[in-house]
């Protein structure tokens, strides 16, 4: 669920709605001049970086320099090193030598492909920009610009058949001073807004369990002004739209103050596209859709890999750079190799493996995020002898001891306390060992700590505290050892208190107590639950349609193989073919089943089958496949040797109900009856729900899939669902349908 106003969601709840807006960006970027473009010819400063040019460079790093109005003394810029011939300068991007006032600057840009076409470019030359300049391509094409007044240059000019482009700058906004770039883009973004768009259609999917590949997909039809996107038009934008082109959409309220809030819709990547005389659609996909290269060494391990760094391998060869895992991965271990599939299966099984969910988020991040309710210890660093903070998390009644603490004698409901005090035998909470001063204030703060084992959402707590209250508190929150929030509590504090409070995903909480009401006291806090994990309430008047109720077909158990590798006794031949190869040349194999301990055998092919002496070594191998180098040329019998390993099941069986079907869940990765058994359960609370519901709604830009939220029903009252599947359709209006499943029984 998105993060929106509560002026917002009190209006998206109102029988009348107010305006929607979407707002949808794309670049129209070649893409392979993009990825292989250099900096040719040109005289550059010492401190000059190219690097980033063409990858987005950042223009939050500058060197002060001798420049006009380019030493500035408020922090926004760096000292420049010496130059001592050791390049150990920040990236400040592309910096030309000479000033432009002494003479005109020229630079080549060389984008290393074949000589191509491209519309318009967009370059970052920070706030100190180049007025007037030209561009020249290698053919003598000329394009002249004047009184730019832009530090983010954008042109939809289109350059024929190029193969270089030189920049020649005339005139600076700053007289005497440099060229600086930080970015260069082949292309240009184009923006749409309600104006231009005529449709669109949002679909997601998730499943809630890793059953299969996450899906969304996303359609737009944009108005066709002057036949624009038409093919034949040569100046058309469609013409240099290429698949992989990146998407971003925006979707906008009109909230009753009149201020417009706006919701991240998605970061997709173009897929299709097409036009007639009045419209054009462009369709865009999912990260997942291009993930198909497959996932080919995977690797037995005696001592077990943690599943985060088996998922850091499959996103290095699928060409992620940036991912989100969750940290929980790097204490969950496998022993078992990875089998044979693409990319995106691979962490598909990971998340499935570990109670996971794959997805892509909203700024198209590919992310494995734990989805269960985690499990949550409680400790202190601060507690006194007859303390028990670890029982706060439970439902159990609690006792306390009476205390020469102001108004904490005994009523009758006390005990004493023994002398011994380590020797307590009564149910306690958390009692701190500090006691306040007269101002109610301690020399150090009490803190609670809470560790779940697994990041998750609240919103908001309840605590109970005894005879004595706290005058204050604040709650941190941290996520992997990073701080996420803190929350000073400006509530007055009750005996149960209720905190109305959303904190984003955390996995530790610490709740540091800042005083007492009544001085010279500790505190004494007897139970403590987290919130609940929705806020979020799809009414009838929601909804669109009736709600259509899907009962499955009853599951009586859940089982989940775990799979044992055994070393083989014996070796046996893999591999037998005829090859015709060249000497140095190498050539990869890839094995059916898991396999190790290789030996390559090569044989002239002729009826003695003489073995040809060191024709073929194995360079490289992994369980799945072997590489072969081969010494000679010619053709040749190879035989590859080696042992197949022995897979043993042990099956854990989770029993749901008395008949019914038996679903086998198998998992290659699972290799130890803790996960196994972890896995059953997990898999027995999704199948013992068996009811799910579809219905048209409103449309809301908030909801994400997976979320879990309540749904209204006339004969459960807080009947939580988990959507999965979810359409957010704009029609100058919002509209949508959504697929959710029962949680629970």
């Amino acid at each position: 669920m998105q993060k929106v106003s509560k002026e917002y969601k009190e209006s998206m709840k109102d029988i009348l709605r107010e305006r929607a807006y979407i707002l949808i960006s794309f670049g129209v970027v070649n893409q392979e001049a993009q990825a292989k473009a250099k900096v040719g010819k040109g005289e550059f400063t010492y401190f000059s970086d190219s690097s980033m040019l063409f990858n987005d460079g950042k223009d939050d790093t500058v060197y002060a320099t001798l420049e006009e109005d380019f030493t500035k003394v408020d922090g926004s810029m760096f000292f420049l090193p010496r130059d001592t011939g050791y390049k150990k300068f920040y990236n400040t991007g592309l910096v030309g030598k000479d000033l432009v006032s002494d003479k005109q600057y020229e630079l080549t840009i060389n984008p290393n492909i074949i000589p191509t076409d491209f519309k318009g470019v967009t370059i970052n030359f920070g706030e100190n920009y180049p007025v007037d300049f030209d561009f020249v391509s290698n053919k003598g094409q000329k394009v002249e610009y004047r009184n730019n007044d832009k530090a983010v240059f954008s042109s939809e000019d289109v350059l024929n058949d190029v193969s270089s482009i030189s920049i020649i700058v005339y005139k600076m906004k700053n007289p005497h001073s440099r060229l600086r770039i930080y970015s260069f883009r082949f292309g240009y973004g184009l923006v749409y807004s309600n104006d231009d768009v005529t449709n669109s259609s949002l679909e997601s999917y998730v499943s809630p369990i890793g059953a299969d590949v996450p899906q969304i997909d996303f359609s737009v039809t944009l108005k066709n002004y002057d036949q624009y996107f038409n093919v034949d038009n040569p100046k058309s934008a469609i013409n240099f739209l290429e698949t992989g082109q990146e998407m971003d959409i925006y979707y906008g309220y009109q909230l009753p103050s009149g201020d417009v809030e706006w919701i991240r819709g998605n970061h997709l990547l173009c897929s299709e596209w097409k036009s007639d005389d009045y419209s054009a659609t462009i369709r865009c996909q999912d990260v997942f859709r291009n993930m198909d290269a497959n996932f080919d060494t995977g690797l037995y391990s005696e001592s077990g890999k943690s599943f985060y760094d088996l998922a850091v391998e499959v996103a290095k060869a699928a060409g992620l750079s940036e991912y989100y895992f969750d940290p929980r991965l790097k204490r969950i271990y496998t022993k078992n190799p990875m089998p044979r599939v693409t990319c995106k299966e691979a962490l598909q099984i990971i998340a499935n493996a570990c109670r996971c969910t794959l997805s892509q988020t909203r700024t198209g991040l590919v992310s494995i995020k734990s989805n269960f309710l985690p499990n949550a210890t409680a400790s202190s660093t601060d507690e006194t002898e007859y303390s028990k903070v670890e029982s706060i998390l439970n439902d159990s009644t609690k006792q306390e001891y009476s205390s020469f603490a102001q108004d904490y004698t005994t009523d009758g409901m006390m005990f004493f306390l023994p002398k011994d005090a380590s020797k307590a035998t009564i149910n306690t909470g958390f009692v701190s060992k500090q006691i306040s001063d007269d101002s109610g204030k301690f020399a150090n703060n009490p803190v609670v700590t809470l560790v779940q084992d697994a990041q998750c959402m609240y919103y908001g707590l309840t605590m109970i505290f005894g005879n004595a209250l706290p005058s204050g508190m604040i709650i941190h929150t941290f996520n992997n050892g990073e701080l996420v929030a803190d929350y000073e509590v400006e509530d007055e504090i009750t005996k149960k208190f209720v905190l109305i409070h959303d904190f984003d995903d955390f996995d530790t909480m610490k709740i540091e107590f800042t005083g007492t009401q009544n001085p010279h006291n500790r505190i004494v806090l007897n139970s403590f639950k987290f919130g609940d994990i929705t806020n979020f309430t799809m009414q009838r008047t929601d909804m669109l349609s009736s709600l259509k109720a899907i009962k499955q077909e009853l599951v009586k158990e859940v089982v989940v193989p775990c799979y044992y590798y055994q070393r083989a006794d014996k070796e046996e031949s893999l591999v037998g073919q005829d090859v015709s190869v060249t000497a140095g040349e190498s050539i990869t194999f890839y094995i059916g089943e898991p396999s190790y301990e290789f030996r390559a055998v090569l044989s002239q092919k002729d009826e003695n089958s003489t073995v040809v002496q060191n024709g073929v070594s194995i360079t490289d191998w992994r369980n799945y496949y072997v590489t072969c180098k081969f010494a000679q040329s010619g053709t040749f019998k190879l035989e590859i040797y080696g042992k197949r390993y022995k897979i043993v099941e042990q099956l854990i069986a989770k029993t749901l109900h008395e008949r019914g079907k038996t679903v086998k869940w198998k998992n290659p990765l699972i290799s130890d009856v803790s996960t196994a058994t972890d896995l059953a359960n997990w898999l027995g609370d999704y199948y013992s729900a068996g009811v799910e519901y579809e219905y048209d709604t409103r449309g809301n830009p908030e909801l994400d899939v997976n979320d879990i939220i309540y749904q209204q029903n006339d004969f459960h009252d807080s009947l939580k669902v988990n959507v999965y599947r979810e359409t957010l359709n704009f029609n100058q209006a919002f509209s949508g349908k959504v697929t959710a499943r029962r949680q629970g029984g």
